[in-house]
C-alpha cells in the first residue's frame, strides 16, 4: 500500500467524523498531521495514510487520556532535566517584571439599602488592617477610594493606635462579667465581687446596654459620653424599667469604665456626674408582713405534704437565715460546739453574715432523718436540684403557701399581708427581740456589729464559744414556749357531766391510757 498524503476533507470522510472535530484532534496534538499551502495559497492540513492508521490503532488509549495527563508527564520529563532548567530561569528573570502588589483587598459587604457595599483592607509592613467602608457598591469607585485614601487611613489608624490600645467595644462589654474573665484577674484596683453578683450585672448588660448600643448604631469607646448615658436612662425608662433598676443598671457601667481608665483606653468615665433618676423610697418600700409571734405553736407537729418545703421552713423560722444562705448549706456545715448544735455559714452577702447560727435539738433530728434517707454526703448542698443545682426561688414560694395551709391563709391572703418565705428571718428577729435577747439577737441575724461585740462573739475561741453557747440556749428556750410547745385546750366545766352518788361501791373499770401524739418525720 503506498503512502499517500490526505486532505482535511479526505480524512474525515475516512474516520467518518466532521471536519471540525479533526481540526480540534489536530489543533489538540492528537492525531498526527501536517500544515500545508494549497494551490490557492491559504494553509490547509494533510494527514499521512500510514500515520493515520497507526493513530487509529492506538485510538483507545490517547483518546482516554485527558490533557491534563499530558502536561503532568511533560511536566515530569522537564523537571528531570534540573541543571538546564536553573540555566533556563536565570535567563527568564532578566525579561521578568516584578508584580506590584496593589496593597489592599475589597470585600462584598451586605447593606440594607445598596444591597452590598465594598471594605477596603490595607496591608502594611506585614501587618493586616482593620476594613473599613467605602460607602459605594460601584467596584471603580471602590478601587478609587481605596487608592487615594491609602496613606490617610493607615495613618489614621496608627495613630489612635499610639494614643490608645486597641479595643473592641462589643466584646468588652459582653465578657466583662464572665466568671474567671481575665478583665478582674487583672483588675486589683476595685473591690471583688460574687459569682452571683456577676451573673446578674452580666444579665443586665446583654439584655439593655448591648441592645441599646446597636440601636444607637456606636462601635468605638469614644462615641460613648455622658449625653449617651443619659439616652440610656431615657431608653430604659421607655422600656418599662423603675427608677431604681435604670440606677442599677447604669452603675454596673461604672465599673467597666473604671478599668478602661486605668488601663489607658479612655480618658474620662462617661458615667461620672450623670445623675441618677429620683426614686421615691416611702412608694418603693413596702412593710413586709409576718406571722404572730403566738401563730406558729405546734404547726411543725403536724404532717405536711413535702418534705422539703416542711424543712425549709423550719429552717428560716427557727434560725433566721437568709435565703442565700440556705441555698448553699452543705452537710459540713452542721457542726457541735459543746453538745450544742450549730450551722456554719461560710458565705454571706457581707462579712458580718459570715457566723453560725443554733440549731435545735428537734430541727437538727429532721435534717440528719432527712440526710440519711437521700444518703447526703459531706460535701453535698442539703437542698438541690438534680446534678447538684442550688435551690430555685420557687421551692421557697412554694414552702410559704404550704406553711399559709396550716395558718388558714391562702395564697390571695399572703400576697394582701405581704408574707413571703423572708417574712420567717422578719419572724426570728421579732420573736428574739421580744424576748429580749440582745446584742446577740443582732449576732445571729448577720447583721453589722461593732467590733467589741464581734470579738465577745468569736466562736474561734474558747471564751466566745463559751458566750456563744449559752446565748444559744437562751434562743432554745424561745423557740420551744413560740413554736414547738403545742397550744393547750381549755377544758370548759360547764361541759362535765354531774357525778352520781351512790352507797354501793361499782367495780372500776380500767380505762386504756392513749399512746401520746408522735411527731411525724416529714
Amino acid at each position: 500500500m503506498n503512502n499517500i498524503l490526505l486532505s482535511q476533507r479526505q480524512a474525515a470522510d475516512i474516520l467518518k467524523i466532521s471536519e471540525n472535530t479533526l481540526c480540534a484532534l489536530a489543533y489538540s496534538g492528537q492525531i498526527p498531521h501536517t500544515q500545508m499551502q494549497n494551490p490557492a495559497g491559504k494553509s490547509q492540513l494533510y494527514f499521512n495514510s500510514f500515520g493515520l492508521v497507526n493513530w487509529i490503532k492506538n485510538l483507545s488509549s490517547i483518546i482516554n487520556m485527558d490533557n491534563a495527563t499530558h502536561v503532568n508527564r511533560l511536566k515530569a520529563r522537564v523537571n528531570k532535566q534540573k541543571g538546564n532548567l536553573s540555566i533556563l530561569r536565570k535567563f527568564d528573570n532578566q525579561f521578568t517584571h516584578k508584580r506590584k502588589t496593589k496593597g489592599y483587598s475589597l470585600q462584598k459587604v451586605p447593606n440594607k439599602k445598596l444591597g452590598y457595599v465594598f471594605y477596603v483592607r490595607y496591608y502594611y509592613k506585614g501587618n493586616v488592617l482593620p476594613r473599613r467602608s467605602t460607602h459605594t457598591n460601584n467596584y471603580d469607585l471602590a478601587v478609587e477610594f481605596a487608592e487615594k485614601m491609602r496613606e490617610e487611613l493607615i495613618n489614621d489608624y496608627y495613630n489612635k493606635k499610639r494614643k490608645k490600645p486597641y479595643c473592641r467595644l462589643y466584646n468588652i462589654m459582653k465578657n466583662f462579667y464572665i466568671k474567671d474573665s481575665h478583665y478582674h484577674i487583672t483588675d486589683t484596683r476595685s473591690k471583688p465581687i460574687s459569682d452571683d453578683t456577676m451573673l446578674n450585672y452580666q444579665r443586665a448588660i446583654k439584655a439593655h446596654w448591648i441592645p441599646f448600643l446597636k440601636y444607637k448604631k456606636i462601635t468605638e469607646l469614644e462615641d460613648i459620653t455622658s449625653s449617651v448615658i443619659i439616652d440610656y436612662q431615657n431608653y430604659c425608662s421607655k422600656k418599662g424599667l423603675s427608677s431604681q433598676s435604670v440606677n442599677f443598671n447604669v452603675s454596673i457601667l461604672n465599673r467597666i469604665f473604671d478599668y478602661l481608665i486605668c488601663n489607658k483606653y479612655i480618658e474620662k468615665n462617661p458615667t461620672k456626674g450623670v445623675p441618677p433618676l429620683y426614686v421615691d423610697i416611702e412608694k418603693l418600700v413596702e412593710i413586709r408582713g409576718c406571722y404572730n409571734i403566738n401563730e406558729l405553736q405546734g404547726v411543725f407537729n403536724k404532717r405536711w405534704q413535702d418534705e422539703i418545703h416542711y424543712l425549709l421552713i423550719m429552717l428560716i423560722y427557727t434560725t433566721g437565715m437568709r435565703n442565700s444562705e440556705i441555698k448553699r448549706i452543705k452537710t459540713e456545715d452542721i457542726i457541735k460546739i459543746k453538745n450544742t448544735w450549730f450551722i456554719n455559714i461560710k458565705k454571706s452577702k457581707s462579712k458580718f453574715g459570715i457566723r453560725i447560727v443554733p440549731l435545735h435539738n428537734f430541727v437538727y433530728k429532721k435534717l440528719i432523718t432527712y440526710i440519711k434517707k437521700y444518703n447526703k454526703e459531706k460535701d453535698d448542698f442539703l437542698f438541690c436540684q438534680r446534678r447538684g443545682k442550688l435551690t430555685p426561688k420557687f421551692w421557697f414560694n412554694d414552702a410559704n403557701i404550704e406553711l399559709g395551709l396550716y395558718t388558714n391563709r391562702n395564697s390571695t391572703q399572703l400576697f394582701n399581708e405581704n408574707i413571703t418565705f423572708y417574712s420567717g428571718r422578719h419572724f426570728f428577729k421579732t420573736l428574739m427581740n421580744a424576748n429580749n435577747l440582745g446584742e446577740a439577737e443582732e449576732v445571729f441575724m448577720g447583721h453589722k456589729v461593732t467590733g467589741d461585740v464581734a470579738k465577745r462573739y468569736n466562736h474561734r475561741d474558747k471564751q466566745g464559744q463559751e458566750v456563744f453557747v449559752k446565748k444559744a440556749k437562751e434562743v432554745f428556750k424561745i423557740l420551744d414556749e413560740a413554736i414547738f410547745k403545742t397550744k393547750k385546750r381549755i377544758s370548759n366545766p360547764a361541759s362535765k357531766k354531774p357525778v352520781r352518788k351512790s352507797s354501793a361501791k361499782r367495780p372500776v373499770k380500767k380505762q386504756r391510757r392513749k399512746p401520746a401524739a408522735r411527731r411525724i418525720i416529714c
